[in-house]
């Protein structure tokens, strides 16, 4: 059996996550997916993050996560050669991704209409920040300033500090998750009648989508949301995050039934709070009929609830209520040995050159009949330059010639961007 998607071939041309990470899902369902970098290698290779102390020739973990199992082509597009082999790579794809600037891509000379000269057929999908149309069309985007024009970070953190941004490059996914859902959305449609086309997404779009509730409500009502730190500011409700004796952390959703809810504050020896008439129904603890001031209540003595027990003792109470839906908020350590994790499999082992051995996420989705590829590890830069370039047809004297133009390219750019000013200035 093989992936869902194993019959076809992405020329993928991108950087950071949003591209990368579309590029990724479709590797993951099968599909073949050869990655184009430039001389120095896509940049997100050298994105080492914080207290990283692995060798530093060892690939960013960025890179990492958003590549494994795909293909690295390194060459010079702006060379005639390095052209000609990203045309012929073009002319036998089903789809050509990118999260490029379109004015960019033309000049390199692989803009739409270029393209669908080599290949009618083909599935040209583009990402970018903004959007395809309006005046910031190519305007630079990074995550938090998608996630702070789309809104997110207003609604983020509490009164008292401001808007914040989230912990997890949220922009960046959602978009990809889009684009790969276009993607995939376009290869149907051309199954269907045989037309290949242009496809477009922005991480803005994405993040419209992402709080298409709160974005309705707002505009339906005309009045803003506000920041609740650890509650949700469209939902009345004792939902929210409370910390414990010793300091743990659950995110308490509901008591689904009164008698749950009576559980729940005997456990917290406040017997008498259950009984109070302005949360006293499923209907009101959802939110559906509670004042903000009322939410601001119980949300009140919910923390003091809390803080009467250790998160063991609300764990194991709360593991025995299976009408209170709730979580325990766990550490990034904690979720990589959450028995639900391995028992789905979401995430793999994986050997990484200068690395070892180490935990990464895996495929997510599950199919009965044509199970998605293992992901396996990253390439190295250009680890596949010459195979691929084979298989194309080019002879072995333009393949050392294309190899050895982009090893000098690359070596000169190295010095100049890692060398130290004090180095520089005695040279």
């Amino acid at each position: 059996m093989s992936g869902p998607l194993s019959h076809l071939v992405v020329v993928e041309m991108a950087t950071a996550i949003q591209g990368p990470a579309a590029a990724l899902f479709l590797r993951d369902m099968g599909a073949e997916v050869i990655k184009i970098e430039p001389p120095m290698g896509e940049v997100n290779r050298y994105h080492r993050g914080v207290n990283n102390t692995l060798p530093p020739e060892a690939p960013g973990s960025q890179f990492i996560s958003m590549n494994r199992g795909k293909k690295s082509v390194c060459l010079d597009i702006h060379t005639e050669l390095g052209l000609k082999s990203v045309q012929r790579l073009i002319a036998g794809a089903d789809v050509f991704l990118s999260n490029f600037r379109e004015e960019a891509l033309q000049r390199m000379g692989v803009g739409y209409e270029a393209v669908r000269a080599l290949n009618e057929s083909i599935i040209y999908a583009l990402a970018n920040g903004y959007g395809a149309a309006g005046p910031d069309a190519a305007k630079s985007m990074l995550d938090g300033t998608a996630i702070a024009r789309g809104g997110l970070a207003s609604v983020t953190g509490s009164l008292e500090a401001g808007p914040m941004a989230p912990g997890a490059t949220i922009a960046d996914t959602t978009g990809a998750m889009q684009f790969a859902l276009a993607i995939v959305t376009a290869l149907l449609a051309r199954a269907r009648d045989g037309k290949g086309q242009k496809v477009q997404t922005s991480a803005l779009g994405a993040q419209l989508w992402l709080q298409m509730w709160e974005l309705t409500h707002v505009w339906m009502t005309g009045s803003l949301l506000k920041r609740s730190g650890a509650h949700h500011g469209n939902i009345h409700a004792p939902y929210g995050i409370y910390a414990t004796a010793d300091g743990g952390h659950f995110l308490f959703a509901v008591a689904a039934t009164n008698e749950a809810w009576d559980e729940f504050w005997a456990f917290a020896g406040d017997a008498a709070a259950a009984a109070d008439p302005k949360w006293d129904t499923p209907g009101k603890r959802i939110g559906s009929m509670a004042s903000e001031e009322d939410a601001h209540e119980v949300q009140d003595k919910m923390r003091a609830a809390f803080k009467t027990r250790t998160t063991a003792e609300w764990h194991d109470f709360l593991r025995g209520q299976p009408d209170i839906v709730f979580e325990k908020v766990q550490n990034y350590n904690e979720v990589r040995t959450d028995p639900q994790v391995t028992a789905n499999r979401y995430v793999e082992q994986v050997q990484i050159e200068h690395i070892g051995e180490t935990t990464m996420v895996g495929n997510l989705v599950a199919f009965s009949e044509t199970p998605a590829v293992a992901g396996g590890a990253p390439p190295g830069l250009g680890q596949h330059t010459e195979s691929v370039l084979q298989e194309l047809g080019f002879s072995a004297e333009e393949i050392g010639s294309v190899i050895q133009h982009a090893t000098g390219e690359r070596e000169a750019l190295m010095a100049e961007y890692f060398t130290p000013a004090d180095d520089q200035a005695e040279r």
